[in-house]
């Protein structure tokens, strides 16, 4: 649970001694890094030498080819794009096609992300330009996901893929053990739970609790609405 997951950091010039030796740390740390390089196989092949798993620079890693007197280039190196930007989106999409063959319609239950609602502001205010500069791909596609969600639920009861939805809006995601169900909180659109960080285990943990463990039956106050929640 440390600074390093909250933000991405670019590095120039990372197959150079100084620069790649400080690459290294902050990939084995678990922070999210971007580089700018002429030559990719070059950096990968160093970092293979001092230790780096292919798994870590896949997750963690954003090489982009170039020079560093390129701007464009080092417009991307600064805000690195997804391998695939629409795949939340997407993924909704065939569910919700693959859903309409059922003979018994499921809830569908689809992890967001705070920042997206229109009415009240659900994140808090330091964190709207970070919001803004590191997430607005995944965030566009994300909201997208939601309208999608959304539209198929305006249709007429018959004519729907699915009986329901719960959405969960998590504030940024940190790594770590978590803190647990009784430290989470979450509100609703009108009535937001505003926190900066909640652990991916503890997401997992709320949604098994409320969502799983908890049937989703009409009594589940989760059910048919986007919840926020934060620790």
């Amino acid at each position: 649970m440390t600074v390093g997951n909250l933000h991405i950091v670019a590095f120039f010039g990372a197959t150079g001694g100084c620069v790649l030796a400080c690459l290294v740390r902050a990939l084995k740390a678990g922070i999210r890094c971007s580089a700018l390089v002429r030559d990719p196989a070059k950096l990968h092949d160093l970092l293979r030498q001092r230790g780096l798993s292919e798994t870590i620079t896949a997750e963690k890693l954003s090489v982009v080819k170039g020079d560093v007197t390129d701007i464009s280039a080092v417009q991307q190196t600064l805000r690195p794009r997804l391998d695939n930007p629409t795949i939340c989106q997407d993924a909704v999409r065939t569910i919700l096609a693959a859903c309409r063959g059922l003979e018994r319609k499921p809830v569908l239950v689809a992890i967001s992300s705070v920042g997206l609602t229109d009415k009240k502001r659900d994140a808090p205010i330091a964190m709207v330009p970070l919001n803004y500069w590191a997430l607005r791909d995944p965030h566009a596609d994300k909201k997208v996901m939601e309208e999608i969600i959304f539209e198929e639920m305006k249709k007429p009861e018959a004519e729907r893929a699915i009986r329901d939805y719960a959405l969960v809006r998590p504030s940024w995601f940190i790594n770590g053990e978590g803190i647990g169900l009784g430290g989470i909180r979450d509100g609703t659109e009108e009535c937001p739970a505003i926190g900066y960080t909640i652990s991916r285990n503890d997401v997992g943990l709320w949604i098994y609790e409320n969502l799983v463990h908890w049937p989703v039956q009409l009594d589940n106050p989760y059910v048919g609405r986007p919840t926020t929640i934060t620790a």
